[in-house]
């Protein structure tokens, strides 16, 4: 009976999903983690991204693979601020080799100065980015930049496709309204405590004993942590920007930097030692407003400058963490075994 029954089941298509050996299956629906941070993990995150880009994210969306989705799509942004750097480093360094002297020399200037505000403005987006990030979680205890590997689950490209998950790079805090509590659960519950994370979040805002349910008021305020830093964060990281390529554009910066007649690790710190000289050369050309016509008006745009990437990572911190503690007067969370409760 049971065999009758079973011819007459309809041919269902192979699915190369339900093929998967069950440890994949596994992988797939329960691997998502927080990755253990390292001084190196941000960079191994950013090169992992870019191989991607190039070799993995490009090419699925140019045979437009169902499987292509917005993750892939952000981190495409990546090859065009690449090349687009590249190019206007290239814009006058590129051609200098066919000019003669002296066009060589003035070619050189700006080709440099390009080269350096490049640079500058992606350290200085960085820079304020990071800022922002360190400043929070020394005050609040929230690192902004957790990161997670979440593991994606994809559908068969053709018949026979065993290849069904794909590595995607998240930060915990990303969203807002979604958070990744589940995973600041997972990581507490591996050291025995649930609320292992929150228990430590609370501390930080002023509760003295550990709380019975920590995980609804601790959730909350470091949602609006995450809202303002966000905030604090797009303006920071502009400014900073902005002033690394005025710090870029100042006359110490028209010299090549030379490092001194030696070889190897004597070599490069040599270098960087004539990099930090002509850096805090500019930097007093931009503070003091020199080589301009209009000193008065320089200086006053420079120090502006200056103080605003300054003030907005003070104040973006001091703002993202106001309100976060909760003072002297706390709350009752404990309850006490040893009263009499009376139940209305």
């Amino acid at each position: 009976m049971q065999a009758a029954s079973q011819k007459n089941l309809p041919n269902i298509p192979e699915n190369a999903y339900y093929k998967q050996t069950s440890p994949k299956k596994e992988l797939s629906s329960t691997s998502d983690e927080i990755i253990k941070r390292t001084p190196l993990t941000g960079a191994r995150v950013v090169a992992d991204k870019l191989v991607n880009d190039i070799f993995v994210y490009a090419p699925k969306g140019m045979k437009g693979s169902r499987n292509s989705n917005f993750y892939e799509f952000l981190s495409l942004g990546l090859v065009p601020n690449i090349i687009g750097s590249g190019m206007l480093i290239a814009l006058f360094n590129a051609a200098n080799k066919s000019y003669r002297n002296p066009d060589r020399t003035f070619a050189s200037i700006p080709g440099r100065k390009m080269a350096f505000g490049v640079g500058f403005y992606a350290l200085g987006k960085w820079l304020g980015s990071k800022l922002i990030d360190k400043g929070v979680q020394a005050t609040t205890g929230v690192d902004l930049g957790m990161l997670y590997r979440k593991v994606v689950t994809e559908l068969p490209e053709h018949k026979g496709d065993k290849d069904l998950t794909a590595v995607e790079y998240h930060k915990v805090f990303e969203s807002a309204d979604f958070p990744r509590w589940d995973l600041l659960y997972k990581y507490g519950e591996k050291h025995g405590n649930r609320y292992l994370w929150q228990d430590k979040i609370a501390k930080k805002m002023g509760f003295r004993e550990p709380l019975n349910c920590p995980d609804d008021l601790v959730h909350e305020k470091v949602k609006g942590v995450i809202i303002k830093s966000s905030a604090a964060k797009a303006i920071s990281s502009s400014l900073w920007a902005a002033l690394g390529v005025a710090l870029a554009a100042q006359v110490p910066f028209e010299t090549r930097i030379t490092s001194e007649n030696t070889k190897g690790f004597n070599k490069v710190t040599s270098g960087l030692r004539s990099m930090a000289v002509t850096l805090k050369d500019s930097f007093v050309d931009l503070y003091n407003g020199n080589n301009f016509k209009f000193k008065r008006g320089a200086k006053i745009v420079g120090r502006t400058l200056i103080f605003a990437a300054l003030a907005s990572t003070v104040l973006g911190v001091f703002n993202a963490a106001r309100g976060f503690k909760v003072g002297k007067n706390q709350p009752d969370t404990q309850i006490d075994t040893r009263k009499e409760y009376e139940v209305h």
